[in-house]
């Protein structure tokens, strides 16, 4: 770049020699069109890339086909799958960080804490449709209740986020998405390791340990949620300070 370009991109943008209350003021007159909170959320949920959407969408064929055909075994085969479908909603709430474009968000008119909790909401819904409609593919051919059903389901799926967010907290770099990763296949692993070694877990007697064991995990994860909110705003002062 030469130096008369330089000059002409500094000219274009050079702004005013202002002090501290004039410089608020100034702010206050640059002109921001309004955004209401949906808008916010539809514009967050155009930066979600779309093969983690398909790949989620995707994991409902398998339920699909065991409905139709398998019938009994639909239940496992999909309990087995839904770690992923956490996994993908982790790794994509955690991949502006993952790759170093946080401090791109932190410029931006919303604060960091707010894109976040969007991107987490809007993954969260797309999850609990696909967790829907999974759940009456895998009742069909069972004899399990439809809460016996939702619960073996749901389980491993919020096992795996509650690790996973924890994984994230503690690592931030490309190393965390590996975390991730691992904590699926070893929830993938154990679920299917108990319903052939030891079936029994999963009779009527022990329903209600599955239950608590259900609500715990959420409330775990709406602390892990809160925490990985509150670790945003560290970060972001982190960076207002070292700038």
């Amino acid at each position: 770049m030469n130096g008369q370009l330089k000059r002409n991109i500094q000219k274009a943008f050079k702004t005013p020699e202002l002090d501290e209350q004039k410089k608020a003021e100034f702010l206050k007159k640059v002109p921001q069109p309004p955004i209401s909170m949906w808008q916010f959320i539809l514009i967050q949920a155009a930066y979600l890339r779309k093969r983690t959407c398909v790949s989620s969408l995707l994991l409902l064929f398998p339920s699909v086909i065991g409905a139709c055909h398998i019938g009994y075994e639909t239940l496992w085969i999909t309990s087995a799958i839904v770690p992923f479908l956490g996994l993908l909603a982790v790794a994509e709430n955690n991949r502006s960080i993952t790759y170093g474009m946080s401090e791109f968000e932190l410029s931006t008119r919303f604060s960091l804490k707010s894109v976040v909790l969007a991107r987490m909401s809007i993954l969260g819904v797309l999850d609990f449709i696909i967790l829907a409609c999974l759940v009456p593919l895998c009742w069909i051919g069972n004899n399990f209740s439809f809460i016996q059903t939702g619960t073996y389901i749901v389980v491993p799926y919020l096992l795996t986020v509650n690790l996973s967010l924890w994984v994230t907290r503690h690592i931030h770099s490309r190393e965390a998405i590996y975390g991730c990763m691992t904590v699926a296949v070893l929830v993938c692993g154990i679920n299917v390791g108990l319903h052939y070694m030891v079936s029994v877990i999963y009779t009527l007697s022990y329903f209600g340990w599955w239950l608590a064991f259900a609500f715990s995990l959420i409330g775990i994860m709406a602390h892990e949620i809160y925490y990985t909110i509150k670790q945003m705003e560290e970060y972001s002062w982190n960076c207002l300070l070292t700038d």
